[in-house]
């Protein structure tokens, strides 16, 4: 499944230093400042937060932004090798730059809003765990369609055009490119979380 990553660490969900309107819009609308919620949370905005009051959003966003910050110390990030970066940045060319960019910088929509999230500094990409990019890369990425966000642009599924092989070198590639800095991604990680994901 899907891991939940920390509260309490900005490297991961910790919205400590997030501005309180942008962090209730996010809890509203599941959409904030190139922020989407994906997975199980845009579930929760949907089947909940996206119905609360004003006054609740508020409530929630002050306890979160409380939380104490405990920033997980982690090893240096093991590299992909030459021949996997390379294949990656070509899967990377073929099936991504389109929407997220030539540099991951993402895209905005005709009305100025950011439409395909940026990949550059994204926390989801460099989590310490690789579990939830590569559901995304899998599953596709859809947001909450929520009464201040009614239409997000959504992305496609790749688990029937990637294999393994090919989904460890994309993922290692985004984790390592466009300034981010995290672990790679092999094979055999991919196909345990498959498989885990299967079990579900």
């Amino acid at each position: 499944g899907w891991v939940a990553p920390s509260l309490h660490d900005p490297a991961e969900a910790g919205v400590q230093q997030w501005p309180a309107d942008r962090l209730q819009r996010w809890l509203r609308d599941g959409h904030a400042d190139g922020h989407t919620a994906q997975g199980p949370m845009a579930e929760v905005v949907l089947g909940s937060t996206a119905n609360l009051d004003e006054a609740d959003l508020a409530a929630m966003a002050r306890y979160l932004r409380s939380l104490p910050e405990q920033a997980v110390a982690r090893p240096p990030p093991a590299q992909a090798d030459t021949r996997r970066r390379e294949r990656g940045a070509g899967l990377y060319r073929e099936h991504c730059a389109a929407c997220h960019g030539e540099q991951g910088e993402g895209r905005m929509s005709a009305s100025g809003d950011p439409a395909y999230p940026a990949l550059a500094g994204s926390r989801t990409v460099t989590q310490a765990s690789a579990a939830n990019l590569v559901r995304i890369i899998e599953r596709g990425g859809f947001g909450p369609a929520t009464p201040g966000h009614p239409q997000p642009f959504g992305m496609p599924p790749f688990a029937g055009l990637l294999q393994a092989d090919e989904l460890a070198a994309l993922a290692s590639h985004l984790r390592q490119s466009f300034g981010n800095q995290a672990g790679e991604v092999t094979s055999v990680e991919v196909l345990r979380l498959r498989a885990a994901g299967a079990a579900h």
